[in-house]
């Protein structure tokens, strides 16, 4: 077999495997995923995640690994003080609040912004 054609099958056996993994719900055949966990919800969808045989798999291979995103808030009371960048992501896990409070050095991303507006949350900083 010409040693280009054998480029190209590989290149493209490794496309299906890609496209079957991410079926499957492993992001990559090797890689590190970040997660948040900052309530319960978030919790949740991480177990679930993680109890999919190919995402097991994966992390027993050693080809997956979860690290923490940026925390945003810590988990706890309705009312805890956010601190850091708020993402737009970390948003939707705080949608039964009513009000984030941010702390002095919280910064929302734009995107963070225009999803509170949406959802009609209130923003009050703290000093």
């Amino acid at each position: 077999m010409n040693p280009e054609t054998s480029n190209e099958l590989r290149g493209l056996v490794r496309e299906v495997l890609r496209e079957t993994l991410a079926s499957r719900g492993v992001a990559s055949t090797h890689g590190v995923e970040k997660i948040s966990v900052s309530n319960e919800a978030e919790l949740q969808t991480f177990v679930k995640r993680l109890t999919n045989p190919g995402v097991i798999e994966a992390v027993r291979a050693g080809k997956l690994r979860f690290t923490l995103n940026d925390v945003a808030v810590a988990p706890g009371k309705i009312g805890d003080i956010l601190e850091g960048v708020i993402s737009e992501q970390k948003i939707d896990g705080l949608v039964g609040r009513g009000t984030l409070f941010l702390g002095p050095t919280a910064v929302l991303t734009p995107l963070a912004r225009d999803k509170v507006r949406k959802l009609g949350l209130k923003i009050e900083r703290k000093r």
